[in-house]
Order: structure tokens, then C-alpha cells, then sequence
């Protein structure tokens, strides 16, 4: 609890809001999807990994649905790797683990990888910025709900930290 508390706080003042942001991809994300005022989606409620989720994940995870217009939701990454085509995907990982992390190598243009709770713990802090050093041609973003990674091989490998 304590390792969460001073992670929220550390966060907060390495955080930004959109005008932190110079990529044009994020800018638009933070600005159209993120921060944008919307209900809650009802494809959120058809998930049952999902109904532990708070009010305000899933006001957030809503935002990301919709912004991206997502028609595929995945639990299990290895049962869906070879269904993955040029359609939005997201691939949700409730809590960070090594294995996750090295399935996570299903990265392409058109899928987006959710980590829920990475401040949870140490350990899953740790796996998260050690996958961060090891891959490339990846933007992710952090809200601190979820960290969100993007495969963009046009754009430079880049982190930022949005408060919302």
C-alpha cells in the first residue's frame, strides 16, 4: 500500500497533460480520446475480467475503446495470435507477470497493449521499464490506471506519462 502511495505521488510530478506532448499520434489520443467527456460503453460490461475495474478505469478504458474505435478485445494472447489482422485490437493484461511480458511480442500497427495496475507492485514496475529498455519502435503512454504500448516503426521509440 505504502509502494502505491509513493507511486502515485512520484507520478504526479513526472506526469503531463497534453501540452507536455510534441507527437502528433499522442497529442491527438490525449486530446480526442483521453480527455474527451463521454459515457461509459457498453462493451465494457460484456467483459467479466473487466467488472473489477473502477468508475474511473473504466471511464478511461471507455475513451481508449472508442477513440480507437476497438471491435476485439483479447484476454488470452495465446489463443488469438494468429486471428490478429489490420482491424483495432487490445490486448488486455490485468496484472503484469513475465510470462505476459514475453508474450507481449504480438505488437503490430494495428494492436494495442493494455497493462493494468503496473504500480501495484515493485516487481511489476521493474518488468514494465525493463520491457520499456528492450523493445523499439514502440510509444507507450502511462495514465497510471493503465500503461498503454503502440507499435509506431514511423515514429521514435518515446514514453510519456499523461495525467487524466
Amino acid at each position: 500500500m505504502l509502494f502505491q502511495l509513493f507511486s502515485r505521488i512520484k507520478f504526479l510530478l513526472s506526469s503531463t497533460n497534453q501540452h507536455g506532448v510534441h507527437s502528433p499520434f499522442v497529442f491527438n489520443f490525449v486530446i480526442k480520446g483521453l480527455y474527451k467527456k463521454s459515457i461509459i460503453t457498453n462493451e465494457i460490461d460484456k467483459y467479466l475480467e473487466l467488472n473489477s475495474l473502477s468508475k474511473k478505469e473504466k471511464k478511461i478504458l471507455s475513451n481508449i475503446i472508442t477513440y480507437f474505435n476497438v471491435k476485439e478485445f483479447y484476454f488470452n494472447t495465446k489463443s488469438q495470435i494468429s486471428t490478429l489482422n489490420n482491424e483495432f485490437k487490445l490486448l488486455y493484461f490485468r496484472n503484469l507477470t513475465e510470462e505476459e511480458i514475453i508474450n507481449s511480442n504480438l505488437l503490430n500497427e494495428n494492436t494495442i497493449l493494455i497493462f493494468h495496475q503496473i504500480y501495484k507492485s515493485n516487481k511489476s514496475l521493474k518488468l514494465w521499464n525493463n520491457f520499456l529498455k528492450k523493445q523499439s519502435n514502440i510509444v507507450s503512454i502511462d495514465v497510471y490506471y493503465f500503461s498503454l504500448l503502440f507499435y509506431r516503426p514511423q515514429q521514435a521509440k518515446e514514453h510519456f506519462k499523461i495525467r487524466v
